[in-house]
């Protein structure tokens, strides 16, 4: 007899795992994962929660206000899965600061003030003078900051493994080490998945492959444009840490720890699936770094990374339903995937459920990528 779920999601990284275990609580759930569970730009992650940052970089209206309902659900979302889980998560609420170090990004920082407020949003404008007192070990020449008390973080590896202990006892079947190699499709529907192992059959199926989302859609003839972003990240040991809360500069990002961990993070390459780490991109973000907070000039390096993060054409995700009848995605999420996991997983449950959520998805749907 063949075994079939409810659901079939290809692909178990942060995504795909939070989809899963949302839906497992009335649905039967298979994961196939090609390597292993949230080892790719899931583990990579610096897990920033910052929609208030991210408005920094003029993203569409539909996308800002998906990013905030997504934070707002991450209260609720952390305490669900250390309930379902037992498993501890470092989840941070310290807020953020991007600094300015002349005019121009002093004036740009101005109109991320201006967008903010519209957006009836708290935030501070701090001058030099203030600036050393909330956080000393900052460069001299920093000339002004906002302070977003609204961004968090998340440690993502606690976050990941939170979540699949929380699938497993919700009895979610994960099938791992199994590349998806090909959907079968008859009468307009999805029949079944081809692994390197065997065949596998839903009533519903998802992709949420991340950058590899793109390849096996082409076996039906499907071409949507899902990329790979490498992001390089490199690990620094210092005890003081020189920094107190999540730092955002033109060049880089700061991520401190509780144990003594910053990372520094992430360079945006269209390098395609190559996981290399660069001398160059090491060199670069440890400048950007140093330039902000010099006393990270005697830190240690630890370890170095990268992450393949997937990007879409007008970088914003794919989710919701295909031109196929059961064939659903959930990708493109690009280096928000972890603050959207929240989101995207409460969107693919009312989709499947059959709610009204027009309004919300319209923005991400597959279509606009089909002539």
């Amino acid at each position: 007899m063949q075994k079939k779920s409810d659901v079939l999601i290809i692909g178990g990284g942060i995504i795909g795992c939070a989809i899963a275990c949302h839906l497992a609580d009335a649905r039967k759930v298979t994961v196939i994962e090609a390597a292993g569970l949230c080892k790719e730009a899931s583990w990579a992650a610096a897990g920033m929660l910052a929609p208030c940052a991210e408005m920094f970089h003029h993203l569409p209206e539909p996308m800002q206000r998906f990013m905030f309902k997504s934070a707002a659900l991450y209260d609720d979302f952390i305490a669900g899965l250390v309930e379902d889980s037992g498993v501890y998560i470092n989840y941070q609420k310290q807020g953020s600061l991007i600094v300015a170090f002349d005019y121009q990004e002093s004036r740009l920082l101005a109109g991320l003030l201006e967008r903010l407020n519209k957006a009836d949003l708290s935030v501070e404008i701090i001058e030099h003078k203030q600036l050393r007192l909330q956080q000393p070990g900052l460069a001299e020449n920093i000339e002004s900051a906002l302070f977003l008390p609204q961004d968090k973080h998340v440690n993502p590896r606690q976050l990941a493994n939170a979540l699949i202990s929380a699938c497993h006892r919700k009895g979610v079947n994960f099938q791992i080490g199994e590349p998806a190699v090909s959907l079968e499709l008859r009468g307009g529907e999805i029949q079944s998945v081809q692994t390197s192992n065997e065949k596998y059959f839903a009533d519903n199926y998802l992709i949420a492959a991340g950058a590899w989302s793109g390849g096996l859609l082409k076996s039906i003839g499907y071409n949507f444009p899902v990329r790979p972003i490498r992001g390089q990240i490199i690990e620094l040991w210092a005890q003081p840490q020189s920094i107190r809360q999540l730092l955002h500069t033109s060049g880089c990002y700061m991520a401190p720890w509780p144990d003594g961990r910053t990372l520094i993070g992430a360079t945006m390459e269209n390098a395609g699936f190559d996981k290399n780490v660069s001398a160059g991109g090491v060199a670069k973000l440890l400048n950007a770094a140093m330039k902000a907070v010099p006393g990270l000039k005697s830190a240690t390096i630890g370890q170095t990374w990268t992450g393949l993060r997937p990007d879409t054409s007008d970088n914003m995700p794919i989710i919701g339903a295909t031109p196929v009848a059961n064939l659903f995605m959930a990708t493109g999420h690009f280096r928000n995937g972890i603050l959207l996991a929240p989101g995207t997983a409460r969107l693919i449950g009312d989709l499947l459920e059959g709610r009204n959520i027009a309004n919300d998805i319209e923005a991400f749907r597959a279509s606009r990528f089909i002539d």
